[in-house]
């Protein structure tokens, strides 16, 4: 690694020197963001951005996952092996490198868990079906609108975004229930 001082100091001007020629870009913006706004060109493009907001929190992209074919059961393991000592506050011993912690000892699921499709039909009644059998029963998209479900519905609805829900618990087809069993999580994808 070399060390020193760095020194840097004007050495004049050597040649002629020509006028910048092109216009600021800066200033190109400007004029850009002025002739749309005399033009209402601005505000139609603010209500367009804000309409596709809309569209999108209202009717999220949904996820590419198949309606089930046939009955079939799965089971989610959440029990994680610890790979180093866990130390509170003080510096006590918590938890030790290699002790299985399985979530659901200190916080059951306590409601099932219903993954649909929102835009198929069929499956949208059999959640209105399971409803009634489980009112306490949580519904969640995996795509369509959950604002007119839940308008429909009359309870929270919610949206599994990106996929975060399915892909931990290993949902692969819709509609699927999904429930505590002992100190595992099963699947249950329903045919219909």
């Amino acid at each position: 690694m070399l060390h020193g001082s760095v020194r840097a100091d004007s050495l004049g001007t050597f040649g002629r020197v020509y006028p910048v020629q092109e216009p600021s870009m800066l200033e190109a913006i400007q004029e850009k963001l002025k002739g749309w706004a005399e033009g209402d060109r601005l505000a139609q493009m603010e209500d367009e951005y804000r309409s596709r907001v809309i569209a999108s929190i209202n009717h999220p992209s949904g996820l590419l996952i198949p309606k089930a074919q046939q009955a079939a059961s799965h089971y989610f393991d959440p029990t994680i092996i610890t790979t180093e000592d866990i130390r509170g506050a003080d510096g006590e011993l918590v938890i030790p490198a290699g002790q299985a912690i399985n979530p659901l000892d200190q916080m059951p699921l306590t409601k099932s868990l219903l993954f649909i499709d929102g835009e198929d039909a069929a499956q949208v009644a059999w959640l209105q079906q399971r409803l009634k059998l489980e009112p306490r029963a949580v519904p969640v998209l995996v795509a369509g609108s959950w604002l007119q479900l839940r308008q429909r519905l009359e309870r929270p609805v919610y949206f599994d975004q990106q996929g975060f829900m399915t892909g931990r618990l290993g949902v692969r087809a819709v509609p699927s229930r999904v429930y505590q069993e002992d100190r595992r999580i099963r699947i249950d994808e329903v045919a219909l």
